[in-house]
C-alpha cells in the first residue's frame, strides 16, 4: 500500500496547527497549563506566550508538521 506523500503532511501540518491553537486559546483564555505551553514553546523560535505568539506556533506547526508527514510517507514508500 502507498501513502500519498501530499495527504499525509496536510494531514500532520493541520492536526498539529490544530493541537496548539485549541491548548494556547484555552490557557490564553483560562490560564490552564500556562507553564507547560510556555515550556514546550520554549523548544520553538520565536515563541512567546501570546496571542501573536499563537499564531506564530500555528504557522510553524502548519509548516514542519506538513515537512515531517511528507517525509514519512516517502521513507515509507520507499521501503514498502
Amino acid at each position: 500500500m502507498q501513502l500519498n506523500p501530499k495527504a499525509l503532511g496536510l494531514t500532520g501540518g493541520i492536526l498539529s496547527a490544530a493541537f496548539w491553537f485549541i491548548a494556547m486559546t484555552v490557557s490564553l483564555l483560562t490560564g490552564i497549563a500556562e507553564n507547560s505551553l510556555t515550556m514546550w514553546g520554549n523548544l520553538h523560535p520565536f515563541f512567546s506566550y501570546s496571542w501573536s505568539g499563537m499564531i506564530i506556533m500555528i504557522i510553524e506547526h502548519l509548516v514542519f508538521g506538513f515537512i515531517a508527514g511528507w517525509l514519512f510517507a516517502k521513507i515509507y514508500n520507499k521501503f514498502a
